[in-house]
């Protein structure tokens, strides 16, 4: 009785501890669009977090990534092909 009573109370210590933890709040992808800074700063985060793959914030962060990487090399091939033919006018 007296181990059930001393397993009951770290429990309630450990969730009373995991309840006081302060979460990161999820950021939207357009979120990590608007602020680069912290969009790297969370996929560093997320380089070394395990369960990374499930948190939203890396998903919407490495959405954001590729979201600009694909607008830069979108960019990229326009220019080249104004540098080759011009301007189309």
């Amino acid at each position: 009785m007296k181990l059930n009573l001393q397993i009951s109370g770290v429990l309630a210590a450990g969730l009373l501890l995991a309840a006081c933890q302060e979460e990161e709040p999820n950021h939207t992808v357009q979120y990590f669009l608007d602020n680069p800074s912290e969009r790297k700063e969370m996929l560093a985060k997320c380089e070394v977090t395990d369960d990374a793959i499930s948190d939203a914030n890396c998903l919407n962060a490495n959405a954001a990534a590729l979201s600009v990487a694909r607008e830069e090399r979108r960019q990229r091939q326009k220019d080249a092909v104004q540098s080759l033919y011009g301007d189309g006018s």
